[in-house]
């Protein structure tokens, strides 16, 4: 039976950083990012965040170190088959127009579950990982099959989403018109918005957060002359300093 190699789950300070401005707690969005992933998705789009959480994990693929040693699985004649077949059956239910995407999407999960009991007999891979001792996230059928078809532990995977999270260069970048699509910044502004009750309402209508909200919406006038991106980035990461020395203050009073 072949193994995957796993790292310990690391939160970056980006990552931390813009969960604790929005009040959201940072281990609330990774499980909803996971319990998000729908493997059928891959097959088409709409605007559900089951999709957005989809199109993060492809968006993040080829930003994973995959290391050395790729996962080679070995199938026998008949296993391929039936693989094969399962793969058509999912397909053919994705590009049906005859159900709505959610009931593609729950159809679609037994038949995921059927391809990841397949693989499972030849990888050793826990349905449950650790960030420390007191929080763990759940692993769904449809995000662990995917990493057992592309070689990938999930904590690579999880890692590597946190680290596509930047305040300060998402802002600049999008203030100088040179962003470009991040599923994963898409998907915590959803819940920023409210999407799946993650959000401290209490903190949110706090005067911190109040005046942050006020502070950000002003960002782009403040520093309209400054065209370069990296001198952007930096200013506004100084101002993301500024902002989180006041918080510190302003909550331990």
């Amino acid at each position: 039976m072949e193994d995957i190699t796993g790292v310990p789950l690391e939160v970056p300070r980006n990552f931390r950083l813009i969960c604790e401005l929005f009040g959201i707690a940072a281990p609330a969005f990774i499980q909803l990012f996971l319990d998000h992933y729908s493997f059928i998705d891959q097959n088409f789009t709409d605007k559900s965040s089951y999709n957005i959480a989809t199109r993060a994990v492809r968006y993040i693929n080829d930003k994973i170190p995959k290391g050395d040693n790729p996962l080679k699985i070995k199938f026998e004649k008949n296993e391929k088959e039936m693989g094969v077949k399962l793969l058509r059956r999912q397909v053919k239910l994705a590009i049906n127009r005859n159900y709505s995407t959610g009931e593609r999407r729950n159809k679609g999960r037994k038949i995921t579950a059927q391809l990841y009991d397949l693989f499972a007999t030849k990888v050793r891979l826990k349905d449950r990982i650790y960030l420390n001792e007191n929080i763990s996230f759940k692993l769904s059928k449809d995000f662990m099959l995917t990493c057992l078809i592309n070689g990938v532990h999930p904590s690579h995977y999880i890692n590597t989403m946190m680290q596509q999270v930047s305040t300060a260069e998402f802002l600049a970048a999008m203030h100088l018109d040179k962003a470009t699509y991040n599923p994963v910044l898409g998907l915590i502004h959803r819940v920023h918005d409210g999407y799946g009750n993650l959000i401290d309402w209490e903190y949110r209508h706090t005067p911190f957060f109040k005046r942050f909200i006020m502070d950000l919406q002003e960002l782009n006038k403040r520093y309209f002359f400054y065209r370069d991106l990296d001198k952007r980035i930096a200013l506004y990461e100084a101002w993301l300093d500024r902002i989180l020395e006041s918080k510190d203050e302003e909550f331990e009073l």
